[in-house]
């Protein structure tokens, strides 16, 4: 059975464990671990409930669920990503030291990882036919490689303004309660300030939920994004080293 068959069927843990190539999915779980942490601590001490209770517009609940779907999608694509790498990498080794005896054979073991699978394929394809230009190709990679990276950082930059939203929206409950005030005897002015702290509230919940979930995710994201420029490291390695040798062997 091939070394490949045996990591495939390994379990989980131990293909975790020890390999490099999860450094940056494990950089990210010590993050929520944090991230995590600290939501429970505020919590505990009413701060999350006295958020949700007194965002009367919702924008911070929105946020909320914004920052965990966006969380979500960038561990799908830690976890992908970070496979390619680790199989990439065990690939590479296996050309070095003979273990992986030609390319097709390196090709063939790459055939579940289909990102690093076509790049192999294709910077193989050009050193035979002398035709193309690799940089052009790894560029290329690169570029798809920093997709979600860049949705991701899209979605911080949302939340930042989802944040500004709710300032807006603050300040007009404000004026508008100011805009009813008619009369100045004792119970309108305590009407009128209840509706004007309400919606104080509304404006600065909603924009330190927003600058503090927009800063949360890009952090996450750049965890991504040290994966991605990762695997482009290693491809130009590929490339340079360790492809010009095999070919010429």
């Amino acid at each position: 059975m091939s070394d490949q068959s045996m990591d495939d069927r390994s379990p989980l843990a131990a293909r975790l464990v020890g390999n490099r190539a999860y450094d940056d999915l494990f950089r990210w779980v010590l993050l929520m671990a944090l991230i995590c942490l600290g939501a429970v601590i505020l919590w505990d001490y009413g701060y999350l409930a006295y958020l949700i209770d007194n965002d009367t517009s919702g924008i911070s609940t929105l946020i909320i669920a914004i920052f965990g779907a966006a969380s979500l999608y960038c561990l799908w694509f830690l976890f992908d990503l970070s496979g390619e790498l680790s199989a990439l990498a065990r690939v590479m080794k296996g050309l070095e030291d003979g273990g992986v005896p030609d390319m097709a054979t390196a090709v063939d073991k790459l055939r579940n990882r289909r990102r690093v699978a076509r790049i192999v394929s294709d910077l193989n394809t050009m050193r035979v036919t002398t035709a193309g230009s690799p940089e052009t190709v790894l560029q290329a990679f690169a570029s798809e490689l920093r997709g979600p990276v860049r949705l991701g950082v899209f979605i911080s930059d949302t939340l930042y303004k989802l944040g500004l939203l709710g300032t807006v929206i603050g300040f007009i409950l404000m004026l508008v309660s100011m805009r009813d005030l008619g009369e100045f005897d004792v119970e309108t002015m305590r009407s009128a300030l209840q509706s004007m702290t309400g919606g104080m509230a509304v404006a600065l919940l909603t924009t330190i939920t927003g600058l503090s979930a927009g800063v949360l995710l890009r952090m996450q994201f750049n965890v991504l994004d040290s994966l991605a420029l990762r695997i482009t490291q290693t491809l130009v390695r590929f490339s340079e080293v360790v492809l010009p040798a095999v070919t010429r062997d």
